[in-house]
């Protein structure tokens, strides 16, 4: 197996909080990096004084640039132009890595040449009750990863340097899901893709419900700055807008209209209550009762969100507010 350096490439704005702890984890690996390279996007809370610290505490070994008013794309792209080696490991902070979570990233593409994207596997970093209900919404479980539509977040990725120069790296027209378009302009030329099971990193949910809504509405909204997922989002507003209406006439006529909406409903959840158990096999019985009510809230509230950001996103790009490139879906 032939060994090769690498750079681990970072994006981060007001971590000042986490920021040593996530820098220390990344060169406490295993496998340790040849470099790693953070750009920090303009932070105003003192990210930028611990930075400077760790960059003298690190010489050498992490370099770092502040450049205000980059997004997530451009300051990837920024970190990836500056890297030395050839292979490229992303992380975003605010994420636990396990000790050995690059060594696992890196390993497929050094035993294969074939190989030219490799995603870790994301577990839930939960410390409340709302934080593990929200998780089997918003975290998949591994089997989910193995589809081969599967599009790896560039929370926890590997990939060759060349990959990125060859689709003109990150979309940096747009302001989030940047990642899966990089994902899917990388398949399009027919590159590689594997998943790494144990290769594991974790991040807490959204706290609260507001701030998840903020999320999903986010991402539905960049769906549509990116055209992604049209069906998706058509079969979900189908969905609701026929259980609004067998519940009209389950009022109107027979409650016995509730009965096929409510077998729909069951069968939707079961895909969510399945990461819940997965994910927290042993929780209190009070704790999993409360997940009965909690899930199909939080199910909604997201649904809700993204069938609200989606046409917000396509008014956008077709007003001509986000001046988007064409790809290939």
């Amino acid at each position: 197996m032939k060994k090769h350096k690498v750079t681990v490439i970072t994006t981060i704005k007001n971590e000042k909080d986490n920021l040593q702890d996530f820098i220390r984890s990344i060169f406490a690996q295993t496998r340790k990096p040849d470099e790693v390279v953070v750009v920090d996007g303009g932070s105003t809370d003192g990210t930028i004084e611990v930075l400077r610290w760790l960059g003298d505490f690190y010489k050498g070994k992490l370099r770092y640039f502040v450049k205000p008013g980059l997004n997530i794309s451009a300051g990837r792209n920024y970190a990836i132009s500056k890297a030395k080696y050839k292979i490229i490991a992303g992380v975003d902070g605010g994420t636990t890595l396990n000790k050995d979570w690059l060594e696992l990233l890196v390993k497929p593409l050094e035993e294969d040449e074939n190989i030219d994207v490799v995603s870790g596997f994301f577990i839930p970093e939960a410390k409340t009750n709302f934080e593990k209900y929200l998780a089997a919404v918003t975290v998949p479980i591994e089997e989910e990863l193995r589809d081969e539509k599967f599009l790896p977040s560039s929370r926890s990725i590997a990939f060759r340097k060349k990959c990125w120069e060859s689709v003109g790296g990150y979309p940096q027209w747009l302001p989030i899901c940047e990642d899966l378009i990089f994902d899917i302009k990388m398949k399009n030329k027919g590159y590689k893709f594997v998943v790494e099971p144990k290769a594991l990193s974790s991040w807490r949910p959204r706290p609260n419900v507001k701030a998840f809504f903020k999320q999903y509405y986010n991402y539905a909204k960049g769906d549509g700055h990116g055209k992604l997922w049209y069906r998706r989002h058509l079969i979900r507003y189908t969905t609701y807008a026929t259980a609004f209406i067998i519940l009209l006439l389950s009022l109107k006529e027979n409650i016995l209209w509730l009965a096929p909406a409510l077998v729909g409903g069951i069968l939707y959840t079961l895909t969510y209550y399945n990461r819940f158990f997965r994910h927290f096999p042993n929780e209190k019985f009070r704790v999993v009762l409360v997940s009965y009510f909690a899930i199909p809230f939080l199910m909604l509230v997201g649904d809700t969100a993204k069938m609200i950001g989606f046409p917000v996103g396509l008014f956008e790009r077709w007003s001509g507010k986000i001046k988007f490139e064409e790809y290939k879906a």
